[in-house]
């Protein structure tokens, strides 16, 4: 088979591509990779890859259409690297015998860890008292971190991430509460949770986890309303995407104090300076780094090649994007 990288060579492209990775592409046929120092159009792609069996996609990636697609004389597969496949694939592209496999599950489960970490770090103040550490103090004598063991959950979209992340929380005794418009609540019982309303959720949780999908529908969806509901210790994550938040209601609620939140996703990234946000000592700031790491980078790449070889002996698939899981995506049409 002959295999294309449309990734430049880079040091971004480096963290997926690494020797282990390499080898485990080399394993599967011949591989090139693409040689200009920008990421590639698709003009470019069929001019040096037109033959190819797989493209192997990252970030940066063209899009492709069913008639691009359609230009290329043996192409059997799409692998792409990152999470969401909006990016590399059009909807008519599925009108075409073209197999979409994407690292979207391994991304899941990093940023699912991510979402667990921010929220361990936010309950027991860890930033806070780093910083009290650094500067030559010490705790107080009553002071007030929290932990996780017995609280109400709630869990805004269920995607991926949310299915790890609820499954990683599992062991806390949590009461679990999940809004989702296609979630069934037998299906929510299987996670040990329950379905519940916005309004339930914002007034009752001490813990509200978003993990909705940036799809119109959910722009805004987690309102000033909503957020007025909170209780005052209450936790909002978001390591979702910021359009799903009113983040101006947002802002002022934390500059007044109204609850806590840990924030990996912002309206404008980096935030300006002068942010407010910045200046709110009750939320947990991260520079959009939930996931995945960088060593689960070369796993995707590896875990990639495994489903390319189970669809050679005509095995079944672990990280094939079917269309009914694509149109759930981020930014997918």
């Amino acid at each position: 088979m002959k295999i294309f990288i449309t990734m430049p060579k880079n040091d971004v492209a480096a963290t997926f591509f690494t020797p282990r990775a390499m080898e485990a592409l080399n394993s599967l046929g011949e591989v090139s990779q693409n040689p200009y120092d920008h990421n590639m159009t698709v003009e470019e792609v069929l001019e040096l890859a037109s033959d190819a069996d797989i493209l192997v996609a990252g970030w940066g990636t063209c899009r492709y259409s069913k008639a691009d697609l359609e230009k290329f004389s043996n192409l059997k597969i799409i692998a792409y690297t990152a999470g969401s496949i909006a990016p590399v694939v059009t909807a008519d592209a599925y009108e075409t015998d073209v197999l979409v496999l994407g690292g979207n599950d391994c991304f899941a489960k990093s940023v699912a860890e991510g979402t667990l970490c921010y929220t361990l770090a936010a309950l027991r103040r860890l930033e806070h008292y780093m910083a009290v550490m650094r500067e030559g103090g010490w705790k107080e004598r009553v002071f007030a971190n929290r932990g996780l063991f017995g609280k109400r959950v709630g869990i805004v979209g269920f995607g991926a991430i949310a299915k790890h992340f609820v499954n990683m929380i599992r062991w806390y005794d949590l009461d679990v509460l999940i809004y989702s418009s296609h979630l069934s609540n037998e299906e929510a019982a299987k996670y040990g949770a329950r379905t519940a309303s916005l309004e339930e959720i914002f007034s009752t949780c001490d813990v509200i986890s978003i993990h909705a999908s940036d799809i119109p529908k959910n722009h805004g969806m987690v309102s000033r309303e909503l957020m007025a509901m909170m209780q005052p210790d209450a936790l909002l994550v978001n390591t979702a995407r910021a359009s799903v938040v009113d983040m101006v209601a947002l802002r002022e609620m934390l500059l007044d104090g109204k609850f806590y939140a840990a924030l990996d996703v912002y309206d404008k990234e980096p935030p300006l300076v002068d942010d407010p946000l910045r200046q709110c000592k009750n939320a947990l700031l991260i520079p959009h780094m939930g996931g995945p790491t960088i060593d689960m980078r070369e796993v995707i790449v590896q875990e990639l090649c495994k489903d390319i070889k189970r669809w050679e002996k005509g095995e079944p698939l672990q990280y094939e994007i079917p269309l009914e899981a694509a149109v759930r995506m981020t930014g997918f049409k």
